[in-house]
């Protein structure tokens, strides 16, 4: 195989999978050896038609009868068997492929966050659609046809050799000269097909963007640009395209057909060698059988030859699913206690990069009951503390402690379903509005809904809906204001009623009124619970236990509201500043 060690793992990963369906595997074997056998006995009912009744013109009429009867039922058998064993090597080909997929989905949604920071969700996609397809291709169409034709040959040659072995062994070279054309066309079209597939993820992925970017495109009549910049990725590829084919034209069926004709004349000239040499007459029925046999035999080489590209492209389209199944995945391991809500940072520090920090040396100490706000710059390292309070990615150096438990320690999924996280930009899901509300968490009822919906404010919204909690929400809750997809989200983090509320400016895209209500839902909420609140508007946040004010990654300055302001550092002049800012804007209102 081209690419020697870097292949052949591969072919041996993906060949794996069809070991766990024996049966079809023995059915299928079974089925293509009675076909091949019928197949190849037919030239040999017609070898002795030739040679033993119509060349002496003995016309025994019974006996001619049933060598035709025989004929045709070899034809049959050959159908009956070819189309199920290729029934079943399809029904292998599906089952493979869907559980490729179900295993590739099932590693991309447990991928660490590093890895969604490197590479495009375009690229993942295609990798579970185009991929998976481009494998099933190579069972359906390659192996399937490779098993197939490779037994076809075998009986060929057998058949052959019975007949005449010095024939036979002419007819033979062919098959080493189309093994040398084999190799040149993987060796030529393995970087082709691998930059083909990459620039293929490249369009699904520019796709993706701008489809979910299109009414920043519109807004900012960036069309032109867009639509620029996805032609020239789809011309790069159609180049890669046309390489591909001038290969395929090249190396493919001309060549095999001139190693024919070549063979074919070889195959004559022997005939007509011998039968001048000896005199004695050339017998017409072994020489039919030979042609016959030749031309089956060429047409399983074609086949085989024109399957390579398939091969190709299901080899590089192997290697791209492995490598994301090979993946790092979060760990499920550690201990799931349930969590009282304490949560502690000591000393934590981090770096995206390895290079850039992030977090240096930051600690604090919540417990249920109490609210910690986050107050900063853009990039000040506040989200990046959400982030780390998730699990989303590994610390550097410090520790988190929940309830006195190391959060090394801990499940990451035991972490999370104690952790009610409020998004900025929430994400909504197709999808009835309460299955947004629940997100697959089994055995919550109607009326624990309807409470959240109530704490946020949102219930009268929906007890107006014509379907109420049925309503379908469109993709990204389209059919939806921007406040009142931040408080769906809302009231989807209290329907798990977490230990740990985390709020990323959950107010920021509700109006004054609603923010009002939605505050005093927040206090009431807040009972029993770990509150940590990352605000811009700081006056949501006055009523805190403790206020940490970030910049460049360290505590600049902590305290009550009350605190900060009596300190007068920057925190009190941001206050001040976006208290005359209110009081302007009230002003022109």
């Amino acid at each position: 195989c081209a690419g020697g060690k870097s292949v052949n793992p591969t072919i041996k990963r993906l060949l794996a999978y069809c070991a766990r369906y024996p049966r079809w595997l023995v059915q299928a074997g079974i089925c293509l050896l009675l076909a091949t056998g019928a197949e190849v006995a037919g030239p040999l009912l017609i070898k002795l038609f030739i040679d033993d009744y119509l060349a002496p013109r003995q016309l025994v009429w019974p006996d001619i009868a049933a060598l035709a009867a025989g004929y045709l039922g070899l034809q049959v058998l050959s159908a009956a068997g070819f189309y199920l064993q290729s029934l079943r090597f399809n029904r292998i080909a599906q089952a493979v492929v869907q559980t490729l997929r179900e295993q590739v989905f099932a590693t991309a949604i447990r991928l660490p966050a590093r890895y969604f920071d490197k590479h495009r969700s375009g690229s993942l996609i295609s990798r579970i659609t185009n991929d998976t397809e481009a494998i099933m291709n190579l069972y359906v169409q390659v192996i399937g046809l490779l098993v197939q034709k490779v037994v076809l040959l075998c009986g060929i040659l057998i058949s052959m050799a019975l007949l005449d072995l010095r024939l036979m062994l002419v007819c033979a070279t062919l098959l080493p000269a189309v093994g040398a054309v084999m190799w040149l066309y993987q060796k030529l079209s393995v970087p082709v097909v691998r930059a083909t597939r990459s620039l293929l993820s490249d369009i699904n992925s520019r796709l993706n963007e701008s489809l979910q970017g299109m009414p920043v495109i519109q807004a900012m009549v960036q069309e032109h640009h867009f639509a620029n910049a996805f032609a020239e990725v789809n011309q790069q590829h159609w180049q890669a395209r046309i390489k591909s084919l001038k290969i395929n034209g090249i190396l493919l069926r001309p060549l095999i057909d001139l190693f024919y004709m070549m063979v074919l004349i070889g195959l004559l000239a022997l005939f007509a060698h011998e039968g001048l040499s000896t005199g004695s007459a050339i017998q017409v029925g072994v020489l039919y059988a030979f042609i016959s046999y030749l031309g089956r035999m060429i047409e399983p080489l074609i086949e085989m030859t024109n399957q390579l590209n398939q091969l190709q492209q299901a080899m590089v389209a192997g290697e791209r699913v492995f490598a994301l199944l090979d993946e790092s995945r979060e760990s499920t391991q550690g201990e799931s206690p349930a969590l009282q809500g304490r949560v502690s940072f000591e000393q934590v520090s981090f770096s995206y990069d390895g290079q850039q920090p992030v977090l240096q040396e930051v600690s604090f100490a919540t417990r249920p009951g109490q609210m910690l706000a986050l107050v900063g710059h853009t990039g000040s390292g506040k989200s990046t503390i959400i982030s780390l309070l998730m699990g989303f990615y590994p610390l550097d150096q410090g520790c988190i402690r929940f309830d006195d438990h190391p959060m090394s320690a801990l499940s990451l999924s035991a972490v999370r379903r104690s952790i009610g996280l409020v998004q900025q930009d929430p994400f909504i899901f197709v999808g009835t509005l309460a299955d947004n509300l629940r997100l697959g968490r089994d055995g919550i009822l109607d009326a624990t809904l309807w409470q959240a919906l109530e704490e946020v404010q949102l219930a009268a919204f929906v007890r107006h809906l014509p379907q109420g909690l049925e309503t379908l929400m469109e993709e990204g809750g389209k059919n939806l204001s921007a406040g009142q997809r931040q408080l769906l989200s809302f009231a989807r983090a209290l329907v798990g009623d977490p230990r740990i509320l985390i709020l990323d400016e959950a107010t920021a895209s509700v109006d004054s009124q609603t923010e009002l209500a939605l505050s005093q839902a927040l206090s009431a909420a807040r009972r029993g619970r770990t509150t940590i609140a990352i605000a811009h508007r700081l006056s949501t946040i006055v009523d805190a236990d403790e206020i940490l004010l970030l910049s460049r990654g360290q505590v600049s300055e902590r305290g009550t509201h009350g605190e900060l302001m009596a300190l007068g550092g920057h925190y009190a002049q941001l206050f001040e500043m976006q208290s005359q800012g209110a009081w302007l804007e009230e002003k022109r209102a």
